[in-house]
């Protein structure tokens, strides 16, 4: 691929790129990496050499070259670079989603495109297009004329949505942000969730907040999260957590109070059982 030849020489090696363009962010590692807990806010993800493995809940799934995905709302994740090396390094491009910028060109979407409505649940895994790729290289172009990157890039990210909203997987992505839509439900539940970690969940009143029945509700939160609330909820409160712990804010039974737990021994062992080290390890380290 031509964009791979122009990302090797800018890419620092073996770290995440923050480029100077808005939401563009390139990883470069020369090894395969050990897995890893992470939120995925929604993003469109290119691998473009290498491969990489996501699991959610119990939902793997190997990403390649041939292959781009993206994640409608934050989900808690596994992720690994599973194949990678210095003759080819791994190399992702990751663009976070503008959903303001998504909602003002969904009224400009040809009326005939086909609302297909995507198979995929917790991650979206589509056939990479070239005409995607040709878009996503048009953006890297940018990176040698830094004094073009304010102006152009914006049109450019506008042209990557317009192809996307076209495409066979654009029904989720106009979904996102189509007030109403169960996806736009489901990502404001799931938001306010994020936003409340230490209080009590009950179901019924996600349900009635979403705008929809107790089963309706657990069959879409599933459908996009690949867990059931109460189990996004923990995740979220174990990575808020290891944060927490890994910066040394506090010690662990305060943190483990902050983010919702009323036991520290309770949130000794799910944190263990969730990343394979207890909390006293993390801290210690």
């Amino acid at each position: 691929m031509h964009i791979i030849d122009k990302l090797l020489p800018l890419v620092p090696k073996n770290q995440f790129w923050q480029t100077p363009i808005d939401g563009l962010v390139i990883q470069h590692t020369d090894r395969p990496t050990p897995v890893a807990s992470t939120i995925l806010e929604p993003r469109i993800c290119i691998v473009l050499q290498g491969e990489r493995k996501i699991c959610i809940g119990d939902q793997c799934t190997l990403f390649s070259n041939q292959h781009f995905m993206f994640c409608p709302i934050n989900v808690p994740l596994s992720a690994e670079v599973v194949k990678a090396s210095p003759e080819k390094p791994y190399l992702m491009m990751t663009m976070k989603i503008d959903l303001k910028m998504v909602a003002s060109i969904v009224p400009h979407i040809p009326k005939t495109v086909a609302k297909n409505q995507p198979k995929s649940t917790a991650f979206l895994q589509w056939q990479m297009e070239e005409n995607l790729l040709e878009q996503f290289e048009r953006l890297v172009d940018l990176l040698k004329t830094p004094e073009d990157i304010d102006f152009l890039a914006p049109l450019i990210q506008q042209h990557i949505y317009y192809v996307l909203l076209k495409s066979d997987q654009g029904q989720k992505l106009r979904e996102l942000v189509q007030l109403g839509s169960h996806t736009n439900q489901i990502a404001q539940t799931a938001l306010w969730i994020e936003q409340h970690l230490s209080e009590s969940l009950r179901v019924d009143d996600l349900a009635k907040q979403a705008g929809m029945s107790v089963s309706s509700f657990h069959l879409h939160f599933k459908k996009m999260t690949n867990m059931s609330p109460l189990q996004y909820q923990k995740s979220h409160r174990l990575l808020a957590a290891q944060k927490l712990i890994q910066t040394k804010q506090s010690n662990i039974a305060n943190i483990a109070f902050q983010v919702g737990y009323e036991s520290p021994s309770q949130f000794s062992r799910e944190y263990k059982r969730h990343f394979g080290v207890s909390p006293k390890y993390d801290i210690q380290s």
